[in-house]
């Protein structure tokens, strides 16, 4: 059957982009990609790489969420999409990072989504009706990336949270992610004295690219990054 791809715009502004049958429009992947963007941005900056993406990928889904509008502090407190507060950009001010537990349990729901099959429904007598309208997707084939403020959302999430404890009992999988990978975009860690790998992602590949002349993010904050991931793993 031959396949296309299918954009879906949420009430949450979460951008969904899903390879489908041509013929009857049900879901076809057998990965999905978690999707990140920077500060100030939103998913619609993504809309037309991804959609590039997809069509070399066809058997993958984009899921491309969108932060919060709230106050940066280091944007003299201008609301714009943000996945958590910026105080500075010293390694101390690093370490604060207000909103981002919030922004991380949003991905690990997004993640949790992709590992459960969506069923239709309930059938007239009351019983569940098992034909799928997506399929499960096990963590294995899923990959978390972001750029910049979302690299450092997708590093910190993918390494160090951990699974929905009703998938890890039920699968008895290690308590980690335990993703396809991990792929960082102009990104750094945050938080850096409290990050810890979750047992089981030690081994979880990173791709962590970064522009040498970058002039709002240096690429020493991907060295010390990479150092600092290095010796934990």
């Amino acid at each position: 059957a031959t396949s296309k791809t299918k954009t879906t715009r949420q009430d949450d502004r979460t951008i969904v982009i899903t390879p489908v049958d041509a013929d009857d429009d049900s879901p076809r992947h057998t990965a999905s990609v978690i999707l990140c963007h920077g500060l100030g941005d939103t998913a619609e900056g993504w809309v037309d790489p991804v959609k590039y993406l997809s069509n070399q990928l066809p058997h993958v889904k984009f899921i491309l969420p969108t932060a919060p509008t709230q106050p940066v502090t280091l944007n003299m407190g201008m609301a714009m999409p943000s996945w958590y507060d910026i105080v500075g950009l010293d390694s101390r001010s690093n370490e604060v990072c207000d909103g981002l537990d919030d922004s991380m349990d949003r991905i690990l729901g997004l993640l949790e989504e992709e590992a459960l099959p969506v069923r239709i429904g309930d059938d007239a007598a009351g019983e569940s009706d098992e034909t799928c309208k997506s399929p499960s997707i096990d963590h294995s084939r899923m990959v978390l990336a972001g750029f910049s403020q979302g690299g450092a959302l997708a590093l910190y999430t993918g390494m160090t949270q951990r699974r929905d404890r009703k998938q890890q009992q039920k699968s008895q999988s290690p308590e980690g992610l335990c993703l396809a990978g991990i792929v960082v975009m102009s990104g750094y860690l945050p938080r850096s004295k409290q990050f810890a790998v979750a047992p089981g992602s030690e081994n979880t590949p990173i791709l962590h690219c970064h522009g040498m002349q970058d002039p709002v993010v240096p690429v020493q904050a991907t060295e010390l990054s990479r150092e600092l991931v290095s010796s934990l793993v």
